[in-house]
């Protein structure tokens, strides 16, 4: 799986869509549940409430499918089924805190590579040859990422450095090869670098100052593009 431009914008879009619906699940959603006249009160209307209600079950619905899928691809991969995935998952606090963690995330993943991408963490970290820790790295990191991080940080890693800064990109430079992600372009560094998915190879050092960082894919983020699919076959220079 590529993400391309044009699928990178249905995303984003897709994101938007899910952060609304998202909120109205989390917000109104526990305040006309709790509470039903409160929402009457503020002055909102009958067809906003059946609206309101109408979405919050969206939202519920379709993050509940999500999480519902990624269990599902976890037993596939490890071959069990639902029952001894259970107690595989179950066993432990620090397996229980690993399924809560990927269960979060990919109910709240619009992209389908996402999910399929926490599920192989989730079935990795339930494996008997598999590593938790290791595994909680990977959901944490993979939990941030949405179709502009992963867009970002493939193209990192295919593109061969421009010629003026060998050792990897600046920020301002992957803003020009990038526009659709210009204006937030810093953002998007910094969580791919929070989580170690990049790194600062170090900007050339003027006398008293230090250039601008330029950015490398690490093996990290290496392993969260395969993870989600991404063909890391490099581009021609």
């Amino acid at each position: 799986m590529v993400i391309s431009r044009d699928e990178l914008r249905k995303a984003v879009a897709d994101a938007r869509l899910d952060v609304i619906t998202g909120t109205l699940a989390t917000t109104a959603g526990i305040a006309l549940g709790a509470n039903p006249v409160a929402a009457t009160v503020v002055g909102a209307s009958g067809p906003t409430l059946t609206l309101t209600h109408r979405l919050i079950g969206l939202a519920r619905d379709r993050r509940e499918t999500r999480a519902a899928l990624a269990i599902e691809q976890a037993a596939e991969i490890l071959e069990v089924g639902l029952d001894i995935f259970e107690e595989r998952a179950t066993a432990y606090d620090d397996r229980i805190e690993l399924l809560a963690r990927v269960l979060e995330a990919a109910a709240r993943a619009p992209l389908k590579e996402k999910v399929t991408a926490l599920a192989r963490v989730l079935a990795y970290g339930l494996d008997e040859d598999g590593s938790v820790h290791e595994a909680m790295t990977l959901a944490a990191a993979l939990a941030d990422l949405e179709a502009a991080h992963i867009f970002l940080l493939h193209y990192l890693a295919v593109s061969p450095a421009p010629p003026e800064s060998p050792r990897g990109w600046q920020a301002s430079q992957v803003a020009d090869a990038i526009p659709e992600i210009v204006g937030v372009v810093d953002g998007l560094v910094a969580v791919l670098a929070g989580h170690g998915l990049i790194r600062d190879q170090g900007g050339t050092t003027y006398p008293g100052s230090i250039g601008p960082a330029v950015w490398k894919v690490t093996a990290l983020g290496e392993r969260c593009l395969l993870l989600l699919g991404e063909d890391l076959q490099h581009s021609e220079g």
